[in-house]
């Protein structure tokens, strides 16, 4: 699998993906506003995995411990973006805790949330 390095770079492998002979002619015609919502999707997390990067660089965080945090900022995200009003602080909280117990630093993860939110 090649490596992914920009957005263009994932909206290439989703329209590669796509074949309208690999989905049949009905996602064909919808395939369109199917890019533009990835697009749109893959942006804000792209944008937010190197916004955290530089978080983490700031912080002297070792790159081993990079995934954890990046994951976590890729979770608080989805849950931004799917529910309706704001993410219940205690589902941070707990979200926090699981992260934390997964070796995250909670000083690091609170500076991701503000970024995130």
């Amino acid at each position: 699998m090649p490596i992914v390095r920009s957005v263009s770079d994932m909206i290439d492998m989703f329209d590669k993906k796509t074949a309208p002979d690999r989905v049949g002619a009905r996602y064909e015609a919808a395939k369109e506003i199917a890019i533009r919502r990835y697009t749109n999707v893959a942006t804000v997390y792209r944008v937010l995995i190197e916004k955290i990067r530089g978080l983490l660089i700031a912080n002297n965080v070792p790159t081993g411990k990079w995934g954890v945090h990046i994951s976590f900022g890729e979770l608080l995200q989805k849950y931004v973006l799917t529910m309706k009003g704001d993410v219940p602080a205690t589902l941070i909280d707990g979200l926090k805790a699981v992260f934390v117990a997964k070796g995250a630093d909670p000083a690091i993860l609170d500076k991701i949330k503000a970024l995130v939110i």
